[in-house]
Parts: C-alpha cells; structure tokens; sequence
C-alpha cells in the first residue's frame, strides 16, 4: 500500500505542476517590459525664413538612404568606436527612413516659405521642379547622447527638363549631449535633422 500511495502522490504532483505551468508562462509574459515608441519632431527655425525668390518653386525628395546599422526598429546608441547597442524596448513607431523623410520635408517647408515641399518625388516629377536626393552616412548617438548626422545631399531639375544641378555637399551636423537616455537622444536627432534641412534650405535658395 505504501508503494501504492507513493505513486499516487507522485500523479498527484504531476497535475499540480502541470496546472502551475501556465500560470508560470502568464506571469513571465506579464513581466515583460512595453516597448516605447518614439517618432522624430519638426523643429522650427531659430529665425524668420527667407522665401526663394527665383527658380523652382516646389521641392520633392528624391532618394534617401540610411546605413543598415541605423534602419532597424530599434534605437540605436555607439557604445564605443567598434561597438554600438540595440535598445531593444525603445523602437520607432516607424521605419526611421518614412520617419526621417517627413520630419525633413517638414522642416524644409518651414524654412522655405512659399515654396511646396513633397516628401516623396513620385515616379515622374514634372519640370519646374528641384528634386532632393539625400544619402545619410550616419545617424546616431555615443554613450553620452552626443548626435551625429553625416549626410550628403544633391539637388537636381525634375522631368529630364535642363538645369543646374548642385552637389553632392556633404554636411556633418554634431548636437550635444542633452542626457544619456532615449528621449533625450530622439530630441537631439531631431534637433539634428533641423539644422541639416537649414543648411539645405540655404543651398536651395542659392
């Protein structure tokens, strides 16, 4: 009978820890942290922006294209010269290129008054049209928050029509450390993209 009983208490066991499992699985996908998403901000101009008074009157983004060490969902921070880190639960609420490509358009139309400003060229771009091509070499932060965006930019007629073409320029655009965390490193790329769509509204107006 004592044999009989162990076995029993053994069966006994079994069903405790099968019902437990489940419960165990729940309150491990319970503890997961929420991923944070975050999206880049159009930054005003630091003064009034200056029309432009000749040439083309709308602008359209060509191609733009990011390093595949930054066009990823997730936040991406330098660690050092050779290593850098994914942070795994602060992501974009979108792909950073969609993100980047209307955060640009925006600051561009706030600094090139009177002038339209598309996000995207389209498959044909009719004459009278500049059309932006941009190729970021990089765009991220170091441990301390310090943003870098190196970028290189043209501008070229739309619609085949005879033109100037202009560039390629490159510009490396550096904003200071305003805190390590991820908020903070969101605001300085942001912060960074308006200072890069300055120098390109200046060019543009040239």
């Amino acid at each position: 009978m004592e044999r009989g009983d162990d076995v029993m208490e053994w069966v006994r066991g079994l069903r405790r820890a099968a019902l437990a499992l489940p419960l165990l699985v729940l309150a491990a996908c319970q503890s997961t942290p929420d991923s944070r998403l975050y999206t880049l901000a159009v930054v005003p101009p630091a003064g009034p922006a200056q029309p432009v008074r000749s040439g083309s009157q709308t602008l359209a983004l060509g191609s733009l294209d990011l390093p595949m060490l930054v066009d990823r969902p997730q936040i991406v921070r330098r660690i050092d010269e050779n290593r850098v880190e994914t942070l795994e639960f602060d992501r974009w609420a979108e792909p950073l290129a969609d993100g980047l490509r209307s955060t640009l358009a925006g600051d561009l139309a706030a600094r090139l008054p009177g002038m339209t400003v598309l996000p995207v060229a389209g498959s044909s771009v009719g004459e009278g049209t500049a059309v932006l091509a941009v190729t970021v070499l990089r765009f991220d932060a170091d441990a301390a928050g310090r943003v870098v965006l190196d970028a290189q930019w043209s501008l070229s007629p739309g619609g085949g029509a005879p033109g100037r073409r202009s560039g390629p320029t490159r510009e490396t655009v550096e904003v200071p450390s305003a805190g390590s965390g991820p908020d903070a490193q969101v605001r300085a790329m942001s912060q960074a993209v308006g200072t890069f769509a300055d120098r390109v509204a200046a060019g543009v107006r040239r």
